[in-house]
């Protein structure tokens, strides 16, 4: 497996899972709770990557801090990464991956979010944060069969 560490740069890094059930093909969204930024968008579950952290490591990390789920490295397949640019540097990493699980699970959430929903790909919320909505933007969702 291809090492995915960090270079060190000024912008800063995320890893995010688009987590999709085979059985449904559906896609699951954490809504942000009061006490976090941006609350009441959706989004997918992930965020920072520490400085010296791989991607898919800070990954496993966040899927168990903001729903309680324990992945094994290689359940993550690498979808993409995507740049953000502002002004004449970039200011967002952001890396994206698949978890693919056999059904619909309930997360349990830390108080990052109120809420979790089971989304069907065309009847998606419409407000996002961020990262997910440069992951919809850019078409990764798309790419995916059920």
């Amino acid at each position: 497996m291809a090492k995915d560490r960090v270079k060190p740069s000024s912008a800063k890094t995320g890893a995010w899972a688009i987590i999709q059930c085979i059985e449904t093909g559906k896609f699951l969204l954490g809504k942000r709770s009061e006490v976090v930024n941006n609350s009441g968008l959706w989004n997918f579950f992930g965020g920072r990557v520490d400085r010296g952290e791989a991607p898919r490591k800070a990954l496993m990390r966040e899927l168990v801090e903001e729903a309680g789920l324990r992945v094994k490295e290689k359940q993550l397949i690498k979808l993409g990464r995507v740049s953000s640019i502002s002004g004449d540097m970039a200011d967002r990493d952001m890396h994206y991956y698949l978890l693919r699980v056999s059904r619909e699970i309930a997360p349990r959430l830390n108080r990052e979010h109120s809420n979790f929903r089971w989304f069907k790909p065309g009847s998606l919320p419409e407000k996002f944060n961020r990262p997910t909505t440069t992951a919809i933007k850019r078409g990764l969702l798309d790419k995916l069969k059920h």
